[in-house]
């Protein structure tokens, strides 16, 4: 039988609103997101990023949406340009990614 008294430990994370944003964004640095199946049809191709240009918060979205990696990880590789962003891509892929990448103000190319 089970005793009345049995508790379990206290949670550490607070309670209410302050709580829930706590966990939520525990979860959303954690969790990995998925590659928008438009930007990651497999082929040969690479997307470079040369230049992060002047708005470097569009182009780390533009990253995460290509490759799903989390935000923290998409602004870490941003930094690093040039770098190969995604590779593995068909070329019509490459092409879409370097769009959006070249709309968010950076500067970057496809390879073969």
């Amino acid at each position: 039988m089970m005793a009345m008294n049995d508790q379990t430990p206290a949670d550490p994370t607070p309670k209410g609103l302050k709580g829930w944003l706590q966990r939520r964004a525990e979860a959303l640095l954690s969790k990995p997101g998925r590659a928008l199946p438009a930007l990651a049809e497999p082929g040969e191709c690479q997307v470079v990023l040369q230049v992060t240009g002047a708005t470097p918060i569009q182009v780390v979205k533009v990253i995460c949406q290509a490759t799903g990696l989390s935000l923290l990880s998409a602004r870490d590789l941003a930094q690093d340009a040039p770098v190969v962003v995604v590779s593995g891509i068909s070329e019509a892929s490459a092409e879409r990614v370097v769009e959006r990448l070249q709309k968010a103000g950076a500067k970057a190319v496809a390879h073969l």
